[in-house]
């Protein structure tokens, strides 16, 4: 048991991680796209558009996919596992 919860945050690790570098990314997107140091709402979401549309981000997006679900079906596997084996 304990295992899977050390995986699980290697797994959380490497999901933040890649989820603060994607934030980041997308803020610098928004301050080059406005001009200013505190874009608004309405530019963040144009350039998580961008970022979407952009193809030289598909290893990026894939990989934070990826690392989504396994995080999601991790939660799920130890969530269901947990009652079965009541350790």
């Amino acid at each position: 048991m304990w295992v899977f919860m050390i995986a699980q945050g290697v797994l959380f690790l490497a999901w933040s991680v890649e989820a603060f570098r994607i934030l980041f990314q997308l803020a610098a997107r928004g301050r080059a796209r406005s001009g200013q140091l505190y874009p608004g709402p309405l530019t963040f979401v144009g350039a998580v558009r961008e970022w979407i549309a952009d193809p030289s981000r598909r290893l990026q997006k894939w990989r934070f996919v990826v690392l989504t679900l396994a995080l999601l079906g991790m939660t799920a596997c130890l969530a269901i596992w947990e009652p079965i084996t009541g350790r």
